[in-house]
Order: structure tokens, then C-alpha cells, then sequence
């Protein structure tokens, strides 16, 4: 069989398409604040702090992150999260347009990052299985997926070092915020028939204590 059979099915080859491009946009991302950072401090301390606020929220929020997903519906997170995700792209290229090198403001953004990415990624994940109408076809889509990801993390930061190089960091976060109309677009076409959630009775840190027990 082909290894690009998953994406015959409509709803997945929206999500896929609308990721791919949005992913290269974050990865530039990534790299064009680490070099800002660091271009502007010279502090390798300023420079590990902001990564580690883009990125600790995730580590600490996954499992909350999990427990509120499955409680409510999948699709709608996924947009907020990317319009959320889009506004702080917007954010920093203003703020690096204008020239406002605020190290508080970066720092900021990049806690609202790292915040929104335990939802989004949580949601983005889960919601794979409702993009499949084969399910024969789920491993194949998960695999493309995964290939998609690591395919952004080479494509997105040699882009990032092409356009630093050239334009600057402003037009980097501009890129990444124009790429999200891109995912935003995709996912406003599908045509997705997701069931009624049945919410939980109990409170939500209940239930993440069974599952963490369970684990």
C-alpha cells in the first residue's frame, strides 16, 4: 500500500497541509527569538531562560492539558489554540518592526507560547482519530505526521538562518504569522461530525488522579 494513503481522506489531507506550513513557521520562529535574544543581551542566562518559558508550560500542563481535551470539543480548542498561537507571532513582529527590544515582553510571549502548545499539541493529537474515516488507515496518518514534524524541524530553521541572514527576525515571526491563516484556512473546510462529548461528573483533578494512578 501507499505510504501517503492516509492522506486520501479530505479532513486529514486539510490538517496535514495546514500543519506542514504552519510547523516551518514555528520552527523559524524558534530559532529567530534564540537569535534575537542572544543578539541583543549576549546572555546565554537570558537566552536558556526564554527557551525554557516557551517550553516548561508543556512539561508541567500535559497532563491537566490531556484531561481538560478530553472533556470538551477537540476541534474548537485546535482553533483557539492556533488563533492564540497566531496573535503572539503577530505580537513579536510589532514589537521587533517598531523596535521595542523589551526582554520582559519576549519573555512573556514566550510563557504564552509555551502555555497555549500544552493545549494545542494535547488537541491536535487527540483529534486524529476523527480525520480518519478508515481506521486501517490511523497508523499510517500518525507516522505521516511524526515525518511531517521532523521535517519541519529542518526545513523551518534553515529558512530561519537564510531570511536572518537577509530580512531580519521581524520578517521570520511575520512568516509565522501569516502561516497560521494557512491551518486556520484548512480547518474552516473540513468537514468534521465529531460526537456529543459526555462530560465527566467529577471534578477534573479527580479524574487525572485515577489516571495517574492507573499509569
Amino acid at each position: 500500500m501507499s505510504i501517503f494513503r492516509s492522506l486520501r481522506h479530505y479532513n486529514y489531507r486539510l490538517f496535514f497541509t495546514g500543519q506542514a506550513i504552519s510547523l516551518i513557521g514555528t520552527w523559524m520562529q524558534r530559532v529567530a527569538i534564540s537569535w534575537l535574544v542572544y543578539r541583543l543581551t549576549g546572555s546565554a542566562f537570558l537566552l536558556g531562560l526564554i527557551t525554557f518559558l516557551s517550553l516548561i508550560p508543556s512539561l508541567v500542563l500535559a497532563p491537566y492539558a490531556g484531561s481538560y481535551v478530553d472533556r470538551h470539543n477537540k476541534y474548537k480548542i485546535l482553533v483557539i489554540t492556533q488563533v492564540i498561537l497566531m496573535l503572539q507571532a503577530g505580537a513579536l513582529a510589532l514589537m521587533i518592526w517598531f523596535k521595542v527590544y523589551d526582554m520582559f515582553w519576549i519573555a512573556a510571549l514566550s510563557l504564552v507560547q509555551g502555555l497555549v502548545n500544552a493545549f494545542d499539541v494535547t488537541a491536535r493529537q487527540s483529534l486524529m482519530v476523527n480525520l480518519i474515516d478508515d481506521k486501517e488507515d490511523l497508523p499510517n496518518a500518525i507516522a505521516l505526521n511524526s515525518s511531517m514534524f521532523n521535517a519541519a524541524r529542518l526545513i523551518g530553521p534553515a529558512l530561519a538562518g537564510v531570511i536572518l541572514s537577509t530580512l531580519g527576525e521581524d520578517i521570520c515571526f511575520l512568516i509565522n504569522f501569516v502561516s497560521f491563516i494557512a491551518v486556520l484556512g484548512c480547518m474552516v473546510m473540513m468537514k468534521l461530525k465529531l460526537a456529543a462529548h459526555q462530560k465527566s461528573k467529577e471534578n477534573i483533578w479527580i479524574d487525572l488522579k485515577k489516571g495517574l494512578r492507573l499509569s
